[in-house]
């Protein structure tokens, strides 16, 4: 391989341009002494004449300069001088041989293309005079009649030598544009290179400067960027003995719980799954020790054609701020308590007063209000109250054998009248569901906060359909109405503590943005999953989703 490598460099330098006289010379002096042996091997008197071995002597004296003069100090000019001394000697065999061979006349091309590559049209120019002096002049000397066919005969050589010549030289002259371009281009690469990794490395010393994780995905969902921050947090949510699990082996769990999170619930999936959102709480550490609380938020990344091409997503550690939410939540739950007893008594003290006869009809309307906003203050206490158990984590569920069928039917029967009131018609598509084990109270509740934002949200003559099925290992129980609908924004944000969409609020809808966070707890303590498909103006969908499991311990607790 050596040795290969080693001819073609010598080659190289033989045809390149800028190759050294010296290899040049050798290479044309080995043809001539190969054209020599291939000669005298029928006709050796030929070569034993003095005008051959004057034309070998020439060839010698233009070999021994090649080699010995170091013509790269000299004026470029002098660099034709070897190339006219091998025109001499050609010069010389094709005088000796005018009557057998004129193609030997062709050998003088070899230093022509030499001298054209290397002086360009100066190099030309002399050896289209050389070859005329040389070989045209004395074969027109020699005519016996000087006629415009002995002139054209004799012009021949050196126009084609002018031709060649100049084909070399337009041909040089375009690669130098072409190698110019190419170093213009390579500096430009470069230079761009250079910028990008600069950019680069600052963007990378900004990124780890901060004190958030930041994971950039492509539309495939692969990692393109992590920075230190990030890298921690992965580091801590690995499962003890895997140095580098997917997503799907990360120790992320819902907040407050033992429950981890399902593959497509999880942050950077979500990302991937093209979804946009913030403040989506996950908890990371192994179960059975507290960890740490995070937020994140993910938001998609478009090209400049406006086309998704990955996800950003960003990791805030909210492990304080939780603990002093959850310590404003011990205030929320105690006070909620404590107004339960009082306002329990003031509801029935009034509805003692409203069955005294004789009651004045001013009295027994003043009564009236005063019994139904006390009743809309112990339902908000409640709520407040059944909220914070939820957050605690402190609820305990009893779980019994129970049909999700059932549970939906129950709650249908039990807003037949209000949807009647309101003029929306529910429509029941109840398919019977095995057992499973629930906490049936707990979940009607869940289903009933479902049903009752749902007959809230559309308008009279509206449809509110609740649908019971069974899909493979899941039992799925749907809430679908055709009321005002959520955007993309609203439903990313929907089941984050006292969110309320905008709608809502600019309609002067009721509510206090609690029972949509609580059915969602009260869902995941059931290991189960809630969602919501939703159009602005085309209703919403919520679906809850439990897994089929075998019933055991249904008589336990959780």
């Amino acid at each position: 391989m050596d040795a290969v490598s080693s001819w073609t460099a010598r080659i190289g330098r033989v045809v390149s341009p800028a190759g050294d006289t010296a290899s040049k010379q050798l290479y044309f002096a080995a043809i001539m002494l190969g054209y020599t042996v291939l000669i005298s091997l029928s006709h050796v008197e030929m070569v034993l004449t003095g005008q051959f071995l004057a034309a070998l002597g020439v060839l010698l004296v233009a070999t021994a300069l090649a080699v010995v003069i170091r013509w790269e100090e000299l004026r470029p000019l002098w660099g034709a001088l070897v190339p006219v001394l091998d025109m001499v000697a050609v010069a010389l065999v094709r005088d000796l041989m005018r009557e057998s061979s004129m193609a030997v006349s062709l050998l003088v091309l070899i230093p022509v293309l030499w001298m054209a590559a290397r002086l360009r049209m100066t190099g030309v120019s002399i050896a289209v005079l050389a070859v005329t002096v040389l070989i045209a002049a004395p074969s027109l000397a020699r005519a016996d009649a000087i006629d415009s066919l002995t002139i054209t005969h004799s012009l021949l050589l050196p126009f084609i030598v002018l031709q060649v010549g100049m084909l070399v030289v337009g041909a040089l002259k375009l690669l130098d544009g072409q190698h110019r371009k190419l170093a213009s281009a390579l500096e430009e690469k470069a230079a761009l290179l250079e910028a990008a990794a600069t950019s680069e490395q600052l963007l990378k010393n900004v990124i780890d400067s901060v004190g958030v994780g930041i994971v950039v995905v492509d539309r495939d969902g692969h990692d393109v960027l992590m920075n230190s921050a990030q890298q921690r947090i992965h580091q801590i949510s690995s499962p003890e003995g895997n140095d580098d699990p997917s997503e799907a082996e990360l120790t992320l769990r819902y907040p407050g719980t033992t429950t981890p999170l399902p593959p497509d619930q999880r942050p950077v999936r979500r990302a991937v799954l093209q979804e946009t959102y913030s403040n989506y709480l996950v908890s990371v550490g192994p179960a059975g020790v507290a960890g740490t609380t995070f937020a994140a938020s993910a938001r998609q990344i478009l090209d400049r054609r406006g086309e998704r091409d990955g996800a950003v997503v960003v990791f805030s550690d909210v492990s304080s701020y939780i603990e002093m939410v959850r310590s404003q939540q011990r205030f929320v739950a105690a006070v909620s308590h404590e107004l339960r007893t009082p306002l329990t008594s003031v509801i029935g003290y009034l509805e003692m007063a409203q069955d005294t006869p004789e009651l004045p009809p001013e009295a027994a309307s003043y009564l009236e209000v005063a019994h139904r906003n006390a009743e809309q203050l112990l339902l908000i206490a409640q709520d407040l109250l059944a909220d914070q158990v939820a957050r605690s984590g402190t609820q305990k569920l009893t779980l019994r054998p129970h049909r999700l069928s059932a549970i939906a039917e129950q709650v249908v029967e039990d807003f037949a009248l209000r949807a009647e009131q309101e003029g929306i018609t529910v429509v029941q598509d109840v398919e019977q569901t095995p057992e499973l084990s629930l906490d049936a109270p707990r979940l009607q509740q869940a289903v009933g906060n479902l049903l009752s934002n749902a007959l809230k949200y559309t308008p009279a003559g509206g449809t509110v359909r609740v649908q019971t099925r069974v899909r493979q290992n899941e039992v799925e129980l749907c809430v679908t109405d055709t009321g005002i609908g959520m955007s993309d924004q609203e439903q990313a944000n929907l089941f984050t503590d006292y969110y309320r969409t905008e709608t809502a609020r600019d309609r002067h809808i009721p509510g206090h943005g609690i029972g949509l966070s609580l059915t969602r707890r009260l869902v995941v303590a059931h290991g189960g999953q809630i969602s919501v498909r939703s159009r602005p103006g085309e209703g919403s969908t919520f679906t809850l989703r439990f897994a089929q499991r075998p019933e055991g311990g249904a008589d336990g607790t959780a």
